[in-house]
Formats: structure tokens, C-alpha cells, sequence
């Protein structure tokens, strides 16, 4: 096989562009926003951003004038408060407040953030203004382009070379803190130089000075660092790439794909076998997964066909395996709970260069984007129907537990600790029942959270087994066996060598409607040793044994982060209910604050509602002049047809602020109507009519409305003389149409609840309180079972139900036999050497 490098010496040179597009691409996306509203409203999007381009970055970052910054940026991460770990609300020019309590910060590092942030938004605007004189012929566009890049050329190699702590260090960058994230800066840059080359924008000596003092620069920053198996590398690889191609280097080439740590060495060392990323954490699988796929496409447009690496089929398939009934993912490690269908701009491209109609399933619920129109098909293919079943991936240790009955879904974590994106949690486990989460894992804060490591990784924190209360090791754990058959799915596994003192083994059988935990622990040295049994569930803990304070918690190993903690005698049969029908107050749609002096927080309450168990409350914070816009998340399923209008109930404050609503169209564009000022208290119902009549702007900005509603909004504008806090709430949410009327919100608690039963042995304490959750505005309820032996076995089992729980028994009938039992059958479980017996029957 002749090297890489001699093909590619072989290849005539391409003409500019060839690095994401060509001209033909150009012309077939110009037809296209001729026949498809959505492709207008991408391009439009791009042409609104280079109309407004400086002053929208300018008014951003409260700047008296625009100019490049004069030195690098900061670690996103540290953009958090260091008491409450929350993200920062950032005010411009250089206020950072905490949400929680208002406190403010100024100064290193969040500063240094901000200008990190203006750093990804300036190296996007080159992008974008290439883009929008592509598509337009606007030479200013190009020209100011270009200006950026000249300007970057000038200041990047005086740029301090600095790592998240200020030091140079290997990992260190120039215009951002990381070379991870030097390397994400570099695409859109080199983008931006591909789209330009070619045209007169840059005098031969510009174009000189940009390729050596900006994109070789940053690519000998990155090279500084060869992360090996990582994401970092991916995204290395990516980064180096954009110039390689757009340069056509053949060395830097041949380094990308076939490097000490290229492309081909991440699909063979970084993807497992089963198509995870090794991390075994979802948030980095698609982080790492958008790298290599940019990388891919690069190549495929300059004759190197990386699309059909085995490895890159798997990265997206496998994840429609482990998914939730609702598209989520389990967060595992440190990954945050992401969505399937979020990263549809990905799905998009893969279907287009793998064509498996499986890929299918993931598009289609939202607008199709500017991913499709550059590099997607046409238009969809039928999805085929994915049916997610029970299953095991005992090289990249999950197993997944489904019924066929109802949507309860239990995942279990035993493989590869993750490297240092892992959590100290195997055998842990989260669940979703009735709709939602029900076990919960506390994913991952901000790295620079002081809970990120006093929590977020502890094993107490996680549905697992801690041993003398001290968080587990490193380790990787093994599958004993997987059985599955009518009516149930069960799995064996264990922690392999997390405690050098203790080994830890869990059963579990999933049906319909609960789940057996059978969790085995066992000295390895002799000695008795401490047992916690942790199970962490969203509601409110409701325990029926008699409880009093406890306060013999360490504090350290996460112990310290369990509050209102409250404890029982387990030595008999014991249960706790998470009540789910108490619904606390969650973060719902999105926010838009149109200055510094406006805040504007949206949730799904239950202390209001016009019916129902549920209203949107619209919560507001005045301090100057400004408006507020509260949106619903993006719809889905909704008709191909234009509304005939739009009713909307409103619990007013009679504040006198005034009140607007929007209809967001299929292209983005907004029909706003205006209401007046709230005048009134209590329930009001809006009815507006003729969404065409209104005011409109972005998107295609036609006055036409392309069908299906995207989303609706609720727009708040401050009046002088009004409160400067306050609420309105929002319920029935309706759009009208010649059908008749269609319900889009009613900000209804889908309740759900979940019960504990444990069999009870001597010894046992039962502890109950609160832990730290995904949100740390809201804590998690937490029940534990404690004891002391040399080897134990903690029996329960979890119960899913709304309204009334079912189950009425539950015993051990035998040394390895158990029987549940409800008014309706008799479930009776006996564990064999390679699975299980399942009988069930009708009573």
C-alpha cells in the first residue's frame, strides 16, 4: 500500500474552497433555500449575523470600541461561584454574579474568561462573515473576515503561552487556556481562510502572514501537546487538520490521519469495541464524536475516506441502545444528562455518508438546520424503527434492563473506571420510570465546583455501596451473567477490585413493574467491615419507621454534603416512598435578558395553576431599563399548517410592565403581538388572532408564517414606575387552528413515584436525608441502609408507581430464592448459577 503521503503528493492541487465547501456546494444550497423554508432561514441566519456584525459583539461585551483582545483567555470551567458552584451570570463589561445569593466577583479568572469567550466568538464571526459573502457577494462581509484574520496574525504569536493556572505548561495555549480548546479555536479560523482564499480580500503578503503567524502558530501550539487517548486528541487532530487541508500539507496530513496519535490510533484505542468512547461518559462520547466527525468530513472532501473506519458506524449507533424511553442518556461519569435528539446536527451528516436508515430515528423532531443543508440528504429517508432491548456490553461494562410491558429502564455501570472523566461509583445504577428519572446520579458539576470532587465523584453519591465509608478505587469490574426471558431481564456483576478489603457483587431482576436489588458484600480480609447501601431518587422521602436525628456521618467521602439526615432501626422488614406527587419547582424553556439590568428565571411550579397540578412561572428582576422573554422548549409533532392564533392564560401581578406574545415560525422567524400592560391580578385569558398581522423580523422575515410553531414566548418589558420583582405565571398554553384548537403546555407534573422495601436484618440502620443533585439548587433525597459484617446481603426491591403502590409482600422463601407479591400474582425468583428462574403467577 503506498503511504499516505506520496497519494496525496499525487493529488493536484484543489481550488479554494475545498475545506467544508466548494462552489458546487454553493450553488446547490442557494437552490435549495429557493424550495425549503428551513434552508432560507439557515442562510438567513447567517446573512442577519454579518448585517449586524460588530455591533452585536460590541453591545455583548459592553465595549466602547471593537478591537481584538490584546491577550488570551481563561478556562471556561472557572466560571463558576466558589461557594455555591453554580454558573456565573455575567454582566457587561466585567460583573459576574452569583445567582444564588447576587454576590458579585470581578477580577482573575472570570475576566479572563469573558475574554475567552470573545475569543470563540470572534474566530465564529470569521466564519459566519466568510460564510455570508459566499452566499451574498457582500465584499464587506469578506472584509471583515479577513480583518480578523489579519488582526489575529498580528497579536497571536505575542500571546502569552498559559494553562488554566496561569503557568506555561504543556497544556497551555495562546488566545484560550487549553490547547483542547486552542484546537476548537483553530476550525472555524482556518474555515474562515479557506472561504477567503481565492478572492482579492487578502494581498498575497496577508495571506502569508496569516498562514505563518496564525495558522501554523496555533498549530504548533497544539502540537506541543500530544494528549494520546483522549478526547483533547481528537479534537488536536481536528484542529491541525482544518490546516492541513486547507493548506494541503501533506506532512500535517499525514500526521492527522496516520499520526502517533492521529485519527486512525483514536478509532483503534479510544472506541471500545462496542462503539463507546472510553470515557464512559455520554457528554464526552458526542464531544469526542463531533471532532472525529469534522475530521472525517475534511478528509472525505480532500480524497481520504475516514467515514468508513468501522469504529465510526458504532459511535453512532450504539448510543440508540442505552437510551432512555425519552431520547436521554444515563449520566454516567462526568456528563451531564444529554439528549439523542440534541445532537441531530451530528445524525444529520452521518446518515448522509453512512446512509443506515437506523440513523434515521434521531431526526425529524426538530427543524432541520444548517448541518443538513450543507452536508445532510436531501431530505429524509423513513426512519426505521428503533426498539430498544434489554442488553449487555460486558467489554465496555453496561448493562441495560427494559421490559416490553412499560418503560421501566434500569442501567447498571461494572466496566472501565473512565480514565479521569470516571466517577467511583461501579455497580451503580440510575433508572427511569412513569416518564422520567427515578434512581438518579448526580452527573458532573463544573470542574472547578468545589462539589465536583467532594460530590460529584464520591461514591456515596452514587446507587451503589460504599465500604467503611471510604469512596472506592479505581477499578473495573466484570460480568458474571446476563439472562433474559418472558416477563423479566436480569444481570450479575461485579466491582472487580474498587475495595482491597471488601467484595461487592449486585443482582438485579427487572420486570414491569419493579425491580429486584439483590447486593452482596463480602470481607476479603476476615474483619467485619462497614456496609452503606445508598439509593438516591427524585420526590419527597417519606419513611415508615420510626426516625431521629443522626449525626454519626464523617465528614469527608461526600458524607459531609447529607443534610437533614434522620435514622431508624432496619433489624425487621423496613420501606420508604419517594413521593413524587409533591413536585418541587424545575427549570423550564429557556431565557433571554436584553441587558445587564434585567434577570429573568422560567420554571415549571406547582404553586399556581389556572388547572391542573401545574403553571410556567415567569419570574423577573428590573434594575434599569431592558425586556425579558420566556420561551417554551422547541415543539414537536405539531401540524404542517399555519395557526389561526394563540390563547394563553396569565396569572397577572399588576405590575404595569408590559406584556407581548411571540410565535416563533419553522424559520426562526418571530411574530410578536402586543398585549399592554399588566393591569391585572389573578387569571386572565389572552386570545390573539391572525398571527400574519403582526409584527415580524428574522428568520426569512417574509410576514409569512412556515408551518409547523417552533416555540412560544412570553415578552416582559420593563415600565418605569413598575416593581422591580415579581411573577407572572403561565398556564394552557394554546394554539388555534382551522382543525380546532391544540394544547401545546399545560405545565403538568408527570408524577411519579418510587418505594423501597428492604428485607430487614439485624444490625441495620436506616438513615434518610437529602443529597446534592444535578442541579445544585436542588437536592436530591437520599435512603441508606447501613451495617456491619464480615458478609451481607442488602434484598430490596424498587418500585415504580403513581398514585397507589401495588406490591404487598415481599420474603426471602429460600437461601437464594424471593417471592413479591400484589392482590393481581405472585412473582417467585430463584437465582441459578447463569441467571434466573422467573415464575409469575395470576392470583
Amino acid at each position: 500500500m503506498r503511504p499516505l503521503t506520496l497519494l496525496l503528493l499525487a493529488l493536484p492541487l484543489l481550488a479554494q474552497p475545498h475545506l467544508f465547501l466548494n462552489e458546487a456546494d454553493f450553488e446547490r444550497i442557494r437552490s435549495r433555500t429557493q424550495s425549503d423554508s428551513w434552508a432560507a432561514s439557515s442562510i438567513d441566519t447567517i446573512k442577519t449575523f454579518a448585517a449586524g456584525w460588530p455591533k452585536s459583539h460590541t453591545d455583548k461585551y459592553a465595549l466602547a470600541s471593537f478591537a481584538i483582545p490584546d491577550k488570551g483567555g481563561q478556562w471556561g470551567q472557572h466560571y463558576v461561584c466558589p461557594r455555591h458552584g453554580v454558573s456565573l451570570t455575567f454582566g457587561a463589561p466585567s460583573t459576574h454574579r452569583c445567582p444564588i445569593d447576587a454576590e458579585t466577583f470581578t477580577g482573575w479568572p472570570y475576566d479572563d474568561v469573558i475574554l475567552s469567550r470573545r475569543h470563540a466568538d470572534l474566530a465564529d464571526a470569521a466564519r459566519e462573515l466568510a460564510l455570508a459573502f459566499r452566499f451574498t457577494g457582500e465584499r464587506r462581509y469578506g472584509e471583515q473576515a479577513a480583518w480578523i484574520l489579519t488582526q489575529y496574525a498580528e497579536v497571536y504569536p505575542n500571546y502569552a503561552l498559559h494553562d488554566k493556572d496561569g503557568r506555561n505548561t504543556r497544556s497551555g495555549a495562546r488566545a484560550r487556556a487549553q490547547t483542547l480548546d486552542e484546537a476548537i479555536w483553530l476550525i472555524p479560523l482556518a474555515w474562515a481562510y479557506d472561504l477567503l482564499s481565492g478572492t482579492d480580500l487578502m494581498t498575497e503578503e496577508q495571506r502569508a502572514k496569516v498562514e505563518r503567524d496564525l495558522l501554523r502558530a496555533c498549530v504548533e501550539t497544539v502540537r506541543r501537546n500530544d494528549a494520546g487517548v483522549s478526547n483533547w486528541q481528537s479534537w488536536h487532530n481536528a484542529g491541525v487538520g482544518a490546516v492541513a487541508f486547507a493548506l494541503n500539507d501533506p506532512e500535517l496530513i499525514e500526521w492527522v490521519v496516520n499520526g502517533k496519535s492521529g485519527f486512525r490510533f483514536q478509532m483503534e484505542r479510544s472506541v471500545e469495541g462496542e462503539g463507546f468512547w472510553y470515557e464512559g461518559a455520554w457528554g464526552y462520547h458526542y464531544y469526542a464524536l463531533d471532532a472525529l466527525m469534522q475530521t472525517a468530513e475534511m478528509a472525505a472532501r480532500n480524497g481520504i475516506d475516514l467515514w468508513q473506519e468501522p469504529q465510526m458506524r458504532g459511535l453512532f449507533l450504539t448510543p440508540l441502545k442505552l437510551s432512555f424511553p425519552d431520547g436521554t442518556l444515563p449520566n454516567f461519569n462526568d456528563s451531564a444528562s444529554v439528549s439523542l435528539y440534541s445532537y441531530d446536527r451530528l445524525y444529520e451528516v452521518a446518515l448522509a455518508r453512512l446512509g443506515d436508515p437506523l440513523l434515521a430515528s434521531v431526526l425529524g423532531r426538530r427543524t432541520r438546520h444548517r448541518n443538513a443543508l450543507f452536508w445532510g440528504m436531501p431530505s429524509l429517508p423513513p426512519a426505521e424503527s428503533v426498539s430498544p432491548e434489554s442488553a449487555v456490553f460486558p467489554d465496555s461494562g453496561y448493562a441495560v434492563l427494559r421490559s416490553a410491558s412499560t418503560d421501566h429502564t434500569v442501567m447498571m455501570k461494572f466496566g472501565p473506571h473512565g480514565g479521569g472523566h470516571g466517577h467511583y461509583d461501579k455497580l451503580g445504577l440510575i433508572s427511569y420510570g412513569l416518564g422520567g428519572l427515578l434512581g438518579i446520579d448526580p452527573g458532573t458539576q463544573s470542574y472547578a465546583a468545589p462539589t465536583h470532587n467532594t460530590w460529584d465523584k464520591q461514591t456515596v453519591a452514587h446507587n451503589t455501596i460504599t465500604v467503611d465509608e471510604r469512596t472506592q478505587a479505581e477499578a473495573t469490574g466484570k460480568l458474571i451473567w446476563f439472562d433474559t426471558g418472558e416477563g423479566y431481564t436480569a444481570v450479575r456483576a461485579e466491582a472487580g477490585a474498587a475495595y482491597k478489603t471488601a467484595d461487592l457483587t449486585r443482582t438485579l431482576v427487572s420486570t414491569g413493574d419493579y425491580l429486584l436489588d439483590l447486593f452482596d458484600a463480602a470481607s476479603l480480609d476476615g474483619a467485619a467491615h462497614r456496609f452503606d447501601w445508598t439509593y438516591h431518587n427524585a420526590g419527597r422521602l417519606e419513611m415508615d419507621l420510626p426516625t431521629e436525628p443522626y449525626e454519626a456521618f464523617p465528614h469527608s467521602a461526600g458524607y459531609q454534603h447529607l443534610t437533614g439526615n434522620r435514622a431508624g432501626d432496619g433489624s425487621s422488614d423496613w420501606a420508604v416512598r419517594f413521593d413524587g406527587s409533591a413536585a418541587a419547582a424545575t427549570t423550564y424553556g429557556s431565557t433571554y435578558q436584553s441587558t445587564a439590568n434585567v434577570r429573568a428565571r422560567y420554571e415549571r411550579t406547582p404553586e399556581f395553576s389556572f388547572q391542573g397540578n401545574g403553571s410556567g412561572k415567569a419570574s423577573y428582576v428590573f434594575t434599569g431599563a431592558g425586556y425579558l422573554m420566556f420561551t417554551t422548549p422547541v415543539f414537536s409533532g405539531l401540524p404542517v399548517e399555519k395557526p389561526t392564533g394563540l390563547t394563553v392564560m396569565i396569572h397577572g401581578d399588576g405590575s404595569g410592565h408590559r406584556l407581548a406574545l411571540r410565535l416563533y415560525d419553522a424559520t426562526d422567524e418571530r411574530f410578536v403581538v402586543t398585549i399592554g400592560p399588566v393591569t391585572w391580578t389573578g387569571w386572565r385569558k389572552l386570545e390573539v388572532r391572525n398571527p400574519e398581522t403582526w409584527s415580524h423580523y428574522l428568520g426569512n422575515a417574509d410576514g409569512i408564517f412556515d408551518a409547523p410553531v417552533r416555540t412560544v414566548s412570553v415578552e416582559l418589558t420593563a415600565v418605569e414606575g413598575g416593581p422591580a420583582e415579581g411573577a407572572l405565571h403561565v398556564d394552557d398554553i394554546t394554539l388555534e387552528y382551522a382543525a380546532g384548537p391544540r394544547l401545546v403546555e399545560d405545565f403538568e407534573f408527570n408524577t411519579r413515584s418510587a418505594r423501597i422495601w428492604m428485607i430487614g436484618e439485624a444490625g441495620t440502620t436506616v438513615v434518610g436525608g437529602e443529597g446534592l443533585g444535578p442541579d445544585l439548587r436542588v437536592n436530591v433525597p437520599y435512603v441508606m441502609a447501613r451495617r456491619e459484617a464480615t458478609a451481607t446481603t442488602f434484598a430490596s426491591v424498587i418500585e415504580p408507581y403513581r398514585g397507589v403502590h401495588r406490591i404487598t409482600g415481599f420474603e426471602r422463601t429460600g437461601e437464594a430464592s424471593y417471592r413479591v407479591t400484589t392482590d393481581a400474582w405472585v412473582d417467585d425468583i430463584v437465582l441459578l448459577t447463569t441467571g434466573v428462574q422467573y415464575q409469575r403467577t395470576p392470583r
